[in-house]
């Protein structure tokens, strides 16, 4: 072979190992996944200033609510929230319900930031919430820094985690780890709902829902000027089918059932939030 192929030859393989290179470059805002984590969604928060407005946003595309009656208060906490449930989880729209009990309550658990959360609309604080449940359970297994807190509407010697982040960094989403006793219910389908024992079945009606949602198969929130790589993060966008990323706006974006009704509704401005069927 001459000198001249060898070059050409040369010059080839070295654009292709570049072209490589570049393709396989992660770009400094990408969302990476990490390997298998011992974390999964629970259920997820947004933080709301007319809750009767943002519920009928949802109920008028489909969706059945909790009745308001049943809904919790969070006692000793200044907050309430409106329910709608799925097959693997819920999504709570929560709101300020009283005012004095949540800045007393905010003395009470510094570490929490609930009034900076509340005070979103003014702040620039990420409205959304998402708490998280551990695979055989252990306070161990919590992959990033944390505190412990207690309401009093929990039981006796319990505590929920909340990141420490989410107090600290106010555009991320507040991430928060749940206690066994209180993790919300699955079931694989309607079925396996229906079938399941209890004395009293009016609470299966809430998951039935007129526009055919059953289960939550993706969740993706963008936060402004985020940092992918806190702790927190990282540990979150390592859960399957959830992704935190940057973007110019707080948008949550909710699939249900792999989109296979191909169906999209926007609830922007009342609510930051869009549903795919």
């Amino acid at each position: 072979m001459n000198i001249r192929n060898y070059f050409i030859i040369f010059f080839l393989i070295f654009n292709l190992l570049s072209c490589k290179n570049k393709n396989n470059a992660k770009k400094p805002d990408e969302v990476t996944k990490n390997t298998p984590s011992d974390l999964q969604v629970d259920h997820f928060n947004i933080w709301v200033t007319n809750p009767k407005k943002a519920k009928e946003k949802l109920t008028e595309i489909g969706f059945t609510s909790v009745p308001d009656s049943l809904s919790a208060i969070h006692k000793g906490q200044g907050t309430a929230g409106r329910y709608f449930h799925f097959l693997n989880g819920y999504l709570e729209l929560i709101f300020v319900y009283d005012l004095k009990e949540l800045k007393d309550n905010n003395l009470i658990n510094n570490d929490l930031g609930f009034t900076k959360r509340a005070n979103f609309q003014k702040n620039g604080a990420s409205p959304f919430s998402i708490a998280l449940k551990v695979k055989n359970y252990d306070v161990d297994k919590i992959p990033f820094e944390k505190v412990a807190y207690h309401q009093d509407w929990m039981e006796e010697n319990t505590n929920i985690f909340s990141a420490k982040n989410s107090k600290t960094h106010l555009n991320e989403p507040s991430i928060f780890v749940v206690y066994p006793e209180i993790e919300s219910p699955t079931f694989e389908s309607i079925k396996a709902l229906e079938n399941t024992p209890s004395e009293d079945s009016y609470w299966k009606s809430f998951y039935k829902h007129p526009n055919g949602a059953k289960k939550i198969t993706r969740l993706i929130i963008t936060s402004k000027n985020l940092d992918l790589k806190t702790t927190t993060i990282k540990a979150v966008n390592g859960i399957e089918n959830v992704t935190v990323k940057k973007g110019k706006e707080h948008l949550m974006e909710l699939y249900f059932d792999n989109n296979v009704q191909g169906k999209t509704f926007d609830l922007r401005p009342e609510l930051p939030l869009i549903i795919n069927l």
